[in-house]
């Protein structure tokens, strides 16, 4: 499989979903092991605190965010990546529009 995350940026923000609410995302692959998802921000989206049962990568495609895990809080930039052990309370706020690539692994 081949993704060109710049066309699938796109196609997420012509949809009628981007233009109502604050994020958007798709599942580019997704299996009983493995999630990769798409996610586009608005400035301002929140994904408030939360826990995955897995590990975590969040990899910034454009923008920045605010990305909190545990008791740690880091501005993450385009072309930056953290990564998350599973059940550790994380959340996010967009600084700008953004986009990032969500993997969570299901141990």
């Amino acid at each position: 499989m081949t993704v060109k995350f710049a066309d699938e940026i796109a196609r997420l923000k012509s949809t009628a979903e981007w233009k109502s609410a604050d994020r958007h995302a798709v599942s580019l692959v997704k299996d009983d092991a493995l999630n990769v998802l798409l996610m586009v921000l608005k400035k301002g989206a929140h994904l408030h605190e939360h826990r995955t049962k897995g590990p975590i990568t969040v990899q910034l495609v454009s923008g920045s965010i605010r990305f909190s895990g545990g008791s740690d809080q880091r501005i993450i930039s385009a072309g930056e990546m953290v990564a998350l052990d599973r059940g550790i309370p994380h959340s996010l706020e967009a600084l700008e529009e953004s986009a990032l690539i969500l993997v969570t692994a299901i141990d």
